[in-house]
């Protein structure tokens, strides 16, 4: 295969595995993020970046965001809501700080190919991502084709951006928003 075989592939992949991801559940993370004071991302690695690009879309909005560990950001308390990211579920540093926010009373959302996983099992929204990542054999013998967490990485980003529209029409924030509040120091 090339590189331009390898990419359509994994993309329709990635096509495959978001068409299972539950809307009830996206439903309910855009709701927690419309009812958050302040929305905090927390991941590690990759998925962390994903996250990154989801809190300048909901900067771009109007949301109030933040990433965990930036030097500017925040206290966090009960008014706010914290999105985790995490493939396994299980990382433990993304544990710790949704540990952390819970007992400080705040909304956990969490993103993860595992609900049946710490942070799956603490969550007050989840998002499951049904990848064939980490799965004996994939489904009906298929294997993710591109390295590592590739394809929950990209589902992470895909349903970040994907929440744009959404989030834009059910709340009536319009789109063209994001590019008044778009960084102008470049």
């Amino acid at each position: 295969m090339n590189t331009n075989e390898i990419a359509v592939a994994g993309a329709t992949q990635l096509a495959q595995c978001l068409s299972r991801v539950r809307e009830d559940q996206l439903d309910g993370l855009a709701d927690a993020i419309v009812a958050a004071r302040g929305v905090y991302v927390c991941g590690a690695g990759r998925s962390l970046l994903m996250l990154r690009c989801m809190a300048m879309r909901l900067m771009h909005l109007g949301f109030t965001s933040y990433v965990v560990g930036d030097t500017t950001t925040p206290a966090f308390d009960e008014k706010d809501l914290l999105i985790a990211a995490s493939g396994s579920g299980s990382t433990s540093s993304v544990v710790g700080v949704a540990e952390k926010a819970k007992a400080l009373g705040g909304t956990l959302a969490v993103i993860t190919t595992r609900a049946d996983s710490a942070l799956g099992r603490m969550a007050d929204h989840l998002v499951e991502v049904p990848t064939l990542a980490d799965r004996e054999g994939g489904e009906g013998g298929e294997r993710p084709l591109l390295p590592g967490g590739s394809l929950f990485e990209q589902a992470t980003l895909l349903i970040g951006d994907a929440m744009v529209l959404p989030l834009s029409a059910r709340h009536g924030i319009p789109t063209d928003r994001a590019f008044a509040l778009h960084a102008n120091l470049e």
